[in-house]
């Protein structure tokens, strides 16, 4: 599986390093714990995504911002902040990511949306998601990539505490030697850039994710744990030659969606869009997948849509 990584660590580490410089966050300590951190409750985050729109005070409030400018993953460049909103989907208030083409670089755009700092770390990472297997405009076929994920920069090739964890990658048309659809599952423990070589784990499910899939990681006692719609789908400890893909560091919350390349193109504009209803995580526990969903319908009972309680 040849994979195209340029650009992602680092442009991660431009848009802390640019917040940072703003003054408009202060970044967490990348020092790792010493081995996989013990399994008790502390803390937690939870975004309903309750907002009017990408530019919502309460949003950036809430420490999201939606990336813009340069580098890849994808068609380098093409990141717009108008393909981020908050509309209702299926009946739910959801984080809405698009992306378009027309088969050139120019008309190309993709969307990302993340967390400004790096507190996920040891724990259960959840999210309701809604994956689609053909575009909402135009022609079928292009090479989109659809994701959540958790990510630390990479601070040079072979960082040893570079972390990164594919919750989903869903390829409805294929891409990296897939011809049909696939979601990737993957548990990295470094890479370099150019030429790309790296050490990780991935599991693939060949098979149609269209519609609405909870997904849940969890990360203890050396393991990372995939679950989705309530059944494991992957456990990952190692890639298979002794580098662990436990992740040494602390990484931010990521959404995004992309192209791979352009190749699948059929002619005319084509527009792609992948939802989020909610998103949660459960700082240093690791919770059963039930267990996670009942936690988040707690907070929707109450009528709470944003809760962080990380630095506890």
């Amino acid at each position: 599986m040849t994979r195209s990584r340029k650009f992602r660590a680092a442009a991660t580490a431009a848009v802390l390093a640019a917040l940072t410089a703003s003054g408009a966050v202060a970044t967490a300590s990348a020092k790792p714990p010493a081995g996989p951190a013990k399994v008790t409750a502390c803390g937690a985050f939870f975004d309903d995504f309750n907002y009017s729109s990408r530019t919502d005070p309460n949003f950036t409030g809430h420490d999201w911002s939606v990336r813009t400018g340069a580098g890849g993953p994808g068609i380098d460049g093409t990141w717009t902040a108008a393909n981020v909103s908050f509309p209702t989907v299926d009946g739910q208030k959801s984080l809405q990511l698009k992306a378009t083409t027309n088969g050139t670089a120019g008309g190309t755009t993709q969307a990302q949306v993340q967390q400004n700092t790096e507190p996920f770390f040891a724990g259960t990472y959840a999210t309701r998601f809604k994956f689609s297997d053909t575009p909402a405009g135009g022609n079928d076929g292009d090479l989109v990539n659809q994701t959540f994920y958790a990510i630390s920069p990479l601070d040079y090739d072979w960082d040893p505490t570079y972390s990164e964890l594919d919750i989903s990658e869903y390829l409805p048309n294929g891409g990296w030697g897939e011809t049909g659809p696939v979601d990737f599952i993957t548990s990295w423990n470094t890479y370099q850039e150019d030429p790309f070589d790296g050490w990780r784990i991935s599991t693939a499910r060949r098979w149609s994710h269209a519609g609405w899939h909870t997904l849940v990681a969890t990360v203890g006692d050396g393991h990372v744990k995939y679950y989705i719609d309530g059944s494991l789908a992957a456990d990952h400890i190692d890639d298979g030659d002794g580098h662990t893909v436990y992740p040494r560091r602390p990484m931010t919350l990521n959404y995004n969606e992309w192209f791979i390349d352009l190749t699948g193109h059929s002619g005319g504009t084509s527009t792609y869009v992948q939802s989020a209803d909610w998103v949660y995580y459960a700082k240093n526990e690791v919770l059963t997948p039930s267990q996670a969903t009942a936690r988040v319908n707690s907070y929707r009972s109450s009528g709470t849509t944003h809760a962080d309680t990380i630095s506890c």
